[in-house]
C-alpha cells in the first residue's frame, strides 16, 4: 500500500537502529534457532546440495562448513551480536531503496530525515529533476 510507505520506512529505520542498542537474550535465542533451522532445510533438494558443493569447490570452504556455521551461530552472545552490529551497521551510510509512485510518495520521504529522495530509472540511473 502506497499510503503507508513512509510509515513502513520509519519502522525499518527504527528497527535497524535498535540493533546498535543491543539485542535481548530472548530475541537472540529466537534468531539463532531460526537460522539453524533454516540451514537444515537448506539442503533438502538435489539442486541445493549441488549448490553447496559448488560453494565448497569455488570458495575453498571446508566440507563441514555448514556445521561450523551452526556452531558459530549457537555460540553467539548478545555482546558479540552488539559488537558485530556496531561494526557493520552504519545507519548514516545506508541507502534506502523505496519503490513506488514517486508523485505521491517522494515528497513525504524527506520526513525520514535521511536526505532528499533520488529518482532512479529501471536500470538504476539517476533521473534528473524537471
Amino acid at each position: 500500500k502506497s499510503n503507508v510507505t513512509l510509515e513502513s520506512a520509519q519502522i525499518v529505520k527504527e528497527e535497524i537502529g535498535k540493533y546498535l542498542d543491543g539485542i535481548s537474550e530472548e530475541d537472540l535465542m529466537f534468531t539463532k534457532d531460526a537460522l539453524i533451522q533454516s540451514n537444515t532445510r537448506r539442503l533438502e533438494t538435489l539442486d541445493a546440495q549441488r549448490s553447496m558443493l559448488e560453494d565448497i569447490a569455488m570458495y575453498g570452504k571446508p566440507v563441514d562448513f555448514i556445521k561450523k556455521e551452526a556452531q558459530v551461530t549457537r555460540n553467539m552472545t548478545t555482546e558479540q551480536h552488539q559488537m558485530l552490529a556496531k561494526k557493520y551497521i552504519h545507519p548514516d551510510k545506508m541507502v534506502y531503496l523505496i519503490v513506488g509512485d514517486a508523485a505521491t510518495q517522494a515528497p513525504r520521504m524527506t520526513e525520514l530525515g535521511i536526505g532528499e529522495p533520488v529518482m532512479l530509472d529501471t536500470k538504476g540511473n539517476t533521473i534528473e529533476s524537471e
